[in-house]
């Protein structure tokens, strides 16, 4: 709620200004009564068609000059839930990027979606309709009760009593629409969350034939939620009626007792039109912003969703004393005893690591599945902080650093690759906005993603599909690394990223990397032998621990873990060659 008010407090200009637009609105909605009454006291009693006709365009004006100020409030309403929608959504974004993963991950991603659209679109709404509902209701309220009273005082019972009632049954309304209203957004997530697992996994549901279990699953979400929505519905299916009720009875009465006044001659037939348009203004905007009020529960709901988001303290941090590193230090990545536990672990993925990523060299890292191989891409991006040890960058602590400097000296390719909806230029250009097409065309080059853009017509302004779908798989993984040497940094992290490539590619882009990497660190983290054979050392990894460092030859007679991974994917030829 803290972040929705600070936005108002910095909108108060606009803020006066529609609250400005409510009080003419009122004032111009409370002249046309008072023209009823002067019509018939006036001009129909005493029989004045000249009356008639002057007040009646009296009339016409004021209902048309309140008709521009609803138009002109409506507008400003707009435009302040567009506003307010803006701020939240750049508050949320720029909060998620300064989450960790384990911060990310805690809320998920279809629900992180959901508060970023669904959640803040129905702020947007509540926005609305309170500004144009609900902020004019109390200033018609009084002002009504003030022009019964100027009429004739004894007729201002009704009214009163009319707006006790009515707020006895919007209590007990709200009460129960309250816990309805917060839990719809949590089915919202559901929903969410189910019809993305069946979007992105719809290869494998039709390769196992699984779509009526999937089609189960998804009525099942759509069932809870609309079940929820049928229950609030029907809440203000009872609602309506009963206002309704609460409006014939107030009219009943005034027209009773007045009447009754007429009769003896206390007040005229005009003054008790009045009273009624009076009455039936205030109930009826009262109704509306009671239909209002059983929403904002759901908004309030919404702004709590959103605030938790951006109260979260992010779990990593940039030190309050960051400092710049010696691009000059030839170590560029060292491990120094570092270990590391996921939360709730009961075994600690990595163990005492010590190695050093020199310049210029090519540092291997292989190991079988769960070893903790990617688990040090992520700690080399600081995507999580080790638990023990230190990471050091060209002599710096990582920590020491902020999370800016860090990413902007390592390129990072990551273990599946993604492409973002655009061109390939686009793409490519991610770590270096003014990279120059010959410069794209060199990583290009070397990441071997050349030769099949060269056959699209429009070759690196060839769109690019959301998640890069239209491109096979070893096409992402080439451009993804061409991305990757567009940047220059001096520290490249290749998570295996070679996977999807047949060995020719392999062998071409390894041989294109030595030549063109020769004044950085780069790290290879691969499954295959054949794509580290050639590098300068290979870290071998068993159950988080290193088993080996050293060339191929040298850990082919010292490292027994290295020497059964070579065995299983290599011939003897394979494993003699250097």
């Amino acid at each position: 709620m803290k972040y929705l008010m600070e936005f108002l407090k910095q909108n108060q200009k606009r803020l006066w200004i529609i609250l400005f637009a409510a009080l003419l609105e009122v004032f111009g909605t409370l002249l046309v009564p008072f023209f009823v009454k002067e019509i018939i006291d006036t001009g129909i009693v005493q029989k004045d068609l000249s009356a008639i006709f002057r007040i009646g365009l009296q009339m016409l004006a004021a209902a048309a000059f309140t008709a521009l100020l609803s138009l002109w409030g409506s507008y400003l309403c707009a435009d302040l839930a567009a506003l307010a929608g803006k701020d939240l959504r750049k508050k949320i974004f720029d909060k998620t990027q300064m989450l960790s993963i384990k911060d990310f991950n805690h809320f998920g991603t279809a629900s992180m979606i959901t508060r970023a659209t669904g959640d803040i679109t129905v702020i947007q709404q509540s926005v609305i309709l309170f500004s144009q509902m609900i902020l004019p209701t109390p200033l018609i309220a009084i002002a009504a009760i003030i022009m019964t009273a100027l009429i004739y005082p004894s007729l201002i019972a009704i009214p009163l009593v009319a707006i006790v009632i009515f707020f006895i049954v919007i209590f007990f309304l709200f009460r129960k629409a309250k816990p309805i209203s917060e839990s719809i957004q949590k089915k919202v997530d559901s929903v969410n969350w189910v019809v993305r697992e069946s979007i992105i996994g719809i290869r494998v549901i039709r390769a196992f034939d699984n779509s009526e279990y999937e089609q189960k699953r998804t009525d099942n979400a759509f069932s809870d939620y609309a079940n929820h929505m049928i229950r609030l519905n029907r809440i203000f299916a009872a609602f309506n009626p009963l206002v309704w009720a609460i409006m014939g009875i107030a009219m009943v009465a005034v027209v009773w007792f007045g009447g009754y006044f007429v009769l003896h001659g206390q007040i005229q037939v005009g003054s008790i039109a009045a009273v009624s348009e009076y009455t039936i203004l205030m109930l009826v905007f009262l109704m509306m912003s009671a239909m209002v009020l059983v929403m904002l529960p759901r908004a309030l709901s919404c702004l709590k969703r959103i605030q938790e988001v951006l109260d979260t303290v992010p779990e990593i941090l940039d030190a309050e004393d960051c400092k710049v590193t010696n691009t000059e230090n030839p170590q560029k990545i060292v491990f120094d005893n570092v270990s590391f536990s996921y939360q709730g672990a009961e075994k600690p993925v990595l163990e005492n690591l010590n190695f050093v990523c020199g310049q210029g060299k090519t540092t291997a890292i292989i190991g079988g599945t769960g070893s903790g191989k990617s688990t040090i891409a992520a700690l080399m991006l600081r995507l999580y902080d080790v638990a023990g040890g230190q990471i050091r960058l060209e002599g710096e602590d990582i920590r020491n650093l902020t999370q800016h400097q860090l990413r902007q000296r390592i390129s990072y390719v990551p273990q599946k690759a993604f492409l973002f909806s655009g061109t390939i230029a686009d793409n490519l250009r991610m770590g270096s906005n003014d990279a120059t097409k010959d410069e794209l065309r060199h990583a290009a080059e070397i990441a071997q993603a050349a030769p099949f853009i060269s056959t699209l017509d429009l070759e690196y302004g060839s769109p690019v599909a959301q998640g890069g779908t239209n491109f096979s798989g070893g096409q992402k993984q080439r451009l993804s690394i061409a991305r990757a040497l567009v940047k220059k940094a001096p520290v490249y992290l290749l998570d295996d990223c070679f996977s999807a490539l047949d060995y020719k590619t392999d062998a071409a882009l390894r041989s294109a990397l030595r030549q063109g990497m020769k004044d950085a660190a780069v790290v290879i983290i691969a499954q295959r032998i054949s794509t580290i054979m050639d590098a300068d050392q290979i870290i071998v990894l068993d159950a988080g621990r290193i088993a080996g460092v050293g060339t191929h030859e040298e850990l082919l007679k010292s490292c027994d873990v290295y020497k059964e991974i070579a065995d299983s994917q290599l011939t003897e030829k394979e494993r003699s060659r250097v």
